[in-house]
């Protein structure tokens, strides 16, 4: 009984996991998007270079957010002090500010034009 149980919980917890990883690439590809969308907005220059320049941005916005919270979640329950666990949740403020921080302008551009963000600064 408890051996099924066990097992039960088990592939729930994987399953869990797996929409996890889903529900992150979705939202960091969403991200990554209106990234894109804003610094394309932003930048100057020939159409090439700022369409690659975009992209890269982007990219990189993405992969950040998908790897830190990945991370941030595949470590936490592996913690088990309170001041580990402190640290970790300062870690977690510290990084979601970044985050923010490094693709809060962009999205705002992309959603509401590059005159928002003018009006803004």
């Amino acid at each position: 009984m408890a051996l099924g149980a066990s097992r039960r919980l088990q592939d729930g917890v994987v399953a869990v996991e797996t929409m996890t990883r889903f529900a992150l690439a979705v939202l960091a590809l969403a991200s990554g998007v209106y990234t894109y969308l804003g610094a394309r907005t932003i930048l100057d220059g020939s159409p090439t270079a700022v369409f690659f320049a975009a992209i890269i941005y982007s990219v990189s916005v993405s992969v950040g957010i998908y790897a830190f919270w990945s991370y941030m979640a595949r470590f936490y329950p592996h913690i088990t002090s309170r001041t580990g666990r402190t640290a970790m949740l300062a870690v977690m403020a510290a990084g979601a500010a970044m985050i923010m921080a490094m693709s809060s302008w962009l999205n705002a551009a992309a959603l509401a034009g590059s005159s928002a963000v003018e009006q803004h600064l």
